[in-house]
């Protein structure tokens, strides 16, 4: 009786750890490009939605011409086809997760590029608005033309890497640990970049880029590898999405979701990746318990679009943030250099002997 109950919830625990590996990797990309350089990329979900539509399109397209013949790869019998090839052939399902894996971050790092270049010429509120512009264009985009997600409809048949378990709990539960263990890699890598020489960049950049250029620093280098590590990363997120979900939908991809994902930033604390992964888990509880879909799955009806309270907390929990804690739940930290460990060994010796 309990396994049943266990098995039963297994889709929302699933769903839960899953969406919140996303918004950590999320959040730990803008939290480079923001927290540690201090670009306001606040279009920060356009670089999601790239590795979304790579993902989609690359696995949909080549999948379609390479073993079904061609075909459109919007139609729904194209889109069964395709998950029954990858039900039947484990190394076609893991190939095309991990190829979309790569390209995605390679576009996503190229397209970083291409926005880094603003970043160089415009300041603060100018460079925050044009990359919110950015990220809308390239949803209305993508939502009237076909050929990227197919428009209004979505593409659908994007098969779970692990569809070939035949258990759909039991593939759900293989991705999300995946998942997981994708996000734990991503934040130990930015853990030991923030820790380096070039994380120590790119916060005087962020704290004074004048000081930074008289010491003979690249404003612009630093800057443009912040984007495009951090767009990057972001891509990973969108490729995760996508084949968990099974498919790419362009209008999940809106500016709110940037500003959620900048809600966890600060909330758990800017240049602080150990903060990041508490803001993220709080806000992902909240958006997960405010959406419609948890309380269609515990059979509570509810009469209103509770969407909207989701909108409204959000920007509650930043401008309470910004007003009463600025710095978050925990603070940004000396960077832990070799330097400075010997120097409190040192002086934790010297108290010792005294």
């Amino acid at each position: 009786m309990v396994l049943d109950q266990l098995y039963a919830i297994t889709p929302l625990v699933t769903t839960l750890l899953t969406f919140y590996s996303v918004y950590l990797i999320l959040a730990l990309s803008l939290n480079l490009i923001y927290g540690y350089c201090g670009v306001p990329n606040f279009g920060h979900v356009f670089f999601q939605s790239v590795g979304a539509y790579v993902a989609g399109n690359l696995t949909a397209n080549v999948m379609n011409f390479m073993f079904l013949g061609g075909g459109n790869i919007c139609e729904i019998a194209t889109a069964e086809a395709r998950r029954n090839l990858a039900l039947a052939n484990p190394a076609i399902a893991m190939g095309f997760f991990i190829l979309s894996l790569a390209v995605g971050i390679l576009v996503g790092g190229f397209f970083g590029y291409i926005a880094s270049y603003p970043a160089l010429r415009l300041k603060e509120d100018y460079l925050a608005i044009t990359l919110i512009f950015i990220g809308e264009i390239g949803r209305i985009i993508a939502r009237n033309e076909a050929s990227i997600a197919c428009g209004l409809v979505g593409l659908t048949g994007i098969p779970n890497p692990f569809i070939w378990v035949g258990d759909p709990n039991l593939s759900l539960i293989i991705y999300t640990i995946m998942a997981v263990i994708i996000a734990a890699i991503i934040f130990v890598y930015l853990q030991r970049l923030s820790n380096s020489p070039f994380g120590r960049l790119l916060k005087s950049v962020r704290d004074d880029e004048i000081a930074a250029a008289s010491l003979g620093k690249d404003i612009a280098k630093a800057r443009g590898w912040a984007m495009i590590l951090g767009s990057s990363i972001a891509a990973v997120a969108g490729v995760l999405k996508v084949f968990y979900a099974q498919g790419v939908f362009a209008d999940d991809y809106i500016p709110l979701t940037t500003f959620v994902v900048l809600s966890m930033v600060i909330l758990g604390g800017m240049a602080n990746n150990r903060g990041v992964i508490l803001g993220a888990l709080l806000i992902t509880l909240l958006d997960f318990l405010v959406a419609p879909s948890f309380f269609r799955l515990i059979g509570v009806e509810i009469q209103f679009d509770i969407t909207y309270i989701k909108y409204i907390i959000t920007g509650i929990v930043i401008i309470t943030v910004l007003l009463f804690r600025p710095q978050g739940i925990i603070p940004e930290k000396p960077v832990e250099t070799i330097g400075l460990k010997i120097a409190r060994q040192n002086i934790k010796r010297e108290k010792n002997e005294t």
